[in-house]
């Protein structure tokens, strides 16, 4: 395997997967009406239920923010406690962001986006017309959305809220930005990664990769990482040999990372797979390898400890043999021979 492949530290089944989003050293799951937090080691840490289906799942630094039914709910992430009694919208809500320096913003599926306060309480309503997807922020003002017609839009959020698009071409999908970076596909199958700034691009570079439909992404340490329609995971740029890669990874419909070394991967049946990268799987094995060490240690210094009592009470009980016996399988030479000198004189 190469280098570069990550490995799959462990996975489990659950129910019917919406939605996963990693938080701080763990991961979170939408299953079914179930908001579900796992630790780093596959253990459940808390499960709150919903009045409806979850269908989407974001995090800011201390709270989780949902949409379920037609309502937008925010959780504590430290135990699933609600923070309000949830936030509705005629038709529903279509897509969740946190805001830099606190708040949402929440797009619904009539043309409309909503800016949240950090306590979940609503602060205005835009008007901005239909859009796919939220992008992501350039800065607390400037919003990059994906517009229903394929092109992106920047939208400026000021007192007076302006709006214009960053170029004119159409594209089938976008990933999220991160760290200042997207990836786009075009109306051809093209995948491009861009840096985009309110009026336009910093860079716009296409990627030498053939037969990719991604449906979902995720910027990790070593590049990005798209889950394609055939439930492969595959990395942009392309590793050496994207055939080995392809065949050795796969992942599912929904992909989330801490943007380092951990990618969680989820299939809509529920197939949930924790991967980590080579350098941090090596260092688990290090660490795996020293408690083992450590227990082995333990239980050795418990089972010489234990025997050595047994000699003495045995030499207590007179029972010189079974002392000799026991001192001698734990290599203390001196009782040995003390022993020995007791039974020849009889004692």
């Amino acid at each position: 395997m190469s280098e570069n492949i990550w490995e799959v530290a462990w996975s489990l089944q659950e129910q019917r997967v919406a939605a996963v989003t990693c938080a701080g050293d763990g991961m979170m799951l939408a299953c079914g009406s179930q908001v579900v937090s796992y630790d780093s080691l596959g253990n459940v840490r808390w499960r709150r239920n919903l009045p409806f289906t979850v269908y989407r799942l974001e995090v800011d630094d201390s709270n989780v923010g949902l949409l379920c039914g037609q309502g937008f709910h925010l959780l504590q992430i430290s135990d699933g406690t609600p923070i309000h009694e949830g936030r509705a919208t005629t038709g529903g809500f279509q897509d969740l962001m946190p805001r830099p320096g606190g708040g949402w913003v929440i797009s619904d599926r009539v043309g409309h986006l909503h800016l949240f306060d950090v306590a979940g309480i609503g602060i205005r309503r835009l008007n901005t017309g239909e859009n796919r997807r939220l992008v992501g922020w350039l800065d607390r003002e400037h919003l990059l959305l994906h517009n229903q017609d394929g092109r992106i839009r920047c939208l400026r959020l000021v007192q007076h809220d302006l709006s214009r698009y960053i170029d004119g071409k159409n594209w089938s999908w976008t990933s999220r930005l991160s760290n200042g970076q997207m990836l786009l596909q075009a109306t051809d199958g093209e995948v491009w990664m861009g840096q985009p700034h309110p009026f336009g691009w910093d860079a716009l570079d296409r990627v030498e990769m053939v037969g990719t439909e991604p449906i979902a992404s995720v910027r990790s340490g070593d590049g990005w990482w798209v889950a394609d329609i055939d439930g492969r995971l595959l990395r942009i740029p392309p590793l050496v040999d994207e055939s080995e890669q392809s065949a050795e990874m796969r992942g599912g419909e929904f992909i989330a990372g801490n943007g380092i070394d951990i990618m969680v991967t989820a299939t809509q049946s529920g197939l949930i797979r924790w991967w980590e990268s080579a350098q941090l799987s090596s260092e688990r094995r290090a660490i795996i390898q020293r408690l083992v060490t450590e227990e082995r240690q333990r239980l050795d210094w418990e089972y010489r400890k234990n025997m050595f009592q047994e000699a003495r009470r045995a030499e207590d009980d007179g029972i010189l043999s079974r002392a000799t016996e026991l001192y001698q399988a734990l290599g203390r030479s001196e009782d040995v021979r003390r022993m020995l000198q007791l039974q020849s004189r009889g004692d």
